[in-house]
């Protein structure tokens, strides 16, 4: 019989400037009548690890370029958040209308919240999101985040978080004697919602490289690619949740994983180029089977409704 997979949820004292993250954890782990142990995979949000280094910045102290006043005036935002979303991405691939979708009933975020007036102030400050690319990866907004911090102040994720990851596991089998792995999560939100995804992990294998692995029936089946530190990532999100539980940091105990010395990028390696490759080829093919006649009323409906 397989052995359980337990959850325990850690709360940190209040992170408000820079500091030891990984011995703040492991005080926190034992103040709670907890140990680490050999093999817990420790889920650490994005957001506290940039507090613990330092990454605050204050929109005050932000002096927007012509660019972001221009981007800004079109989406209606601010433009020293622009100015932080330009200089936090390697490239911007779309801005999302989230007010717009929202006011015409598009997508029914009201629905989501107990209080209408908080989403009507949620969305005239932030009314459009930007899809960017950062270090490989998409992320909305380049990750800045406003939530659970002072009027006037975001968080900036670091840059290789995978770095970060490995340099908290070491600190942490440095102080305990254990042998973890570290993943360090981001809240994404989605038109229907939001999940936690890994944003850097080191000690364990990301992915599982079982594609073309044989099903039940003695067939290669087109999967066996589960992202384990993204499914690892979702599960500590139902403790953490969200907002002022204030449980930024969860061990995962009893998880049957491949350790090793990487981490996800080593796994998971993607650039504004491919994505850009990959977006010409799914338009290539569409044509190719789908006609021409259908790529072309598919883009004309994106481009021009209004």
């Amino acid at each position: 019989m397989d052995k359980p997979i337990m959850i325990y949820g850690v709360k940190l004292p209040l992170i408000e400037k820079r500091c030891d993250l990984a011995e703040v954890i492991v005080n926190s782990v034992k103040e709670q009548g907890l140990e680490i142990e050999d093999g817990d995979v420790i889920v650490i949000t994005c957001k506290i690890v940039s507090k613990a280094l330092g990454l605050l910045v204050k929109l005050d102290d932000v002096k927007p370029s012509m660019r972001a006043m221009r981007m800004a005036s079109k989406a209606r935002c601010d433009p020293r958040f622009v100015e932080l979303v330009l200089r936090e991405s390697d490239d911007i691939l779309a801005a999302i209308p989230v007010k717009r979708l929202a006011d015409e009933k598009l997508i029914d975020l009201y629905s989501y919240s107990k209080s209408p007036e908080h989403v009507k102030r949620c969305l005239e400050k932030y009314p459009t999101i930007f899809l960017v690319i950062r270090d490989g990866s998409l992320w909305s907004d380049s990750g800045l985040d406003s939530s659970n911090h002072p009027p006037g102040v975001v968080s900036i994720p670091p840059r290789d978080l995978d770095e970060v990851a490995k340099m908290i596991r070491n600190r942490i089998k440095e102080l305990t004697g254990k042998d973890v792995a570290v993943v360090i999560s981001d809240t994404e939100i989605f038109l229907t919602g939001s999940l936690d995804f890994a944003r850097g992990s080191y000690g364990i294998e990301p992915i599982e490289r079982g594609f073309g692995e044989l099903d039940l029936y003695g067939k290669p089946k087109f999967g066996g690619v589960d992202a384990i530190v993204h499914e690892i990532c979702a599960a500590a999100a139902l403790m953490m949740r969200q907002t002022s539980r204030g449980i930024p940091v969860v061990i995962i105990r009893g998880l049957d994983y491949e350790r090793c010395e990487c981490g996800y990028h080593d796994r998971v390696k993607t650039s504004s180029e491919s994505w850009a490759r990959i977006l010409k080829h799914v338009v290539k093919e569409t044509r190719r089977v789908l006609g021409l006649k259908t790529l072309l009323k598919t883009l004309l409906e994106i481009l021009f409704e209004e």
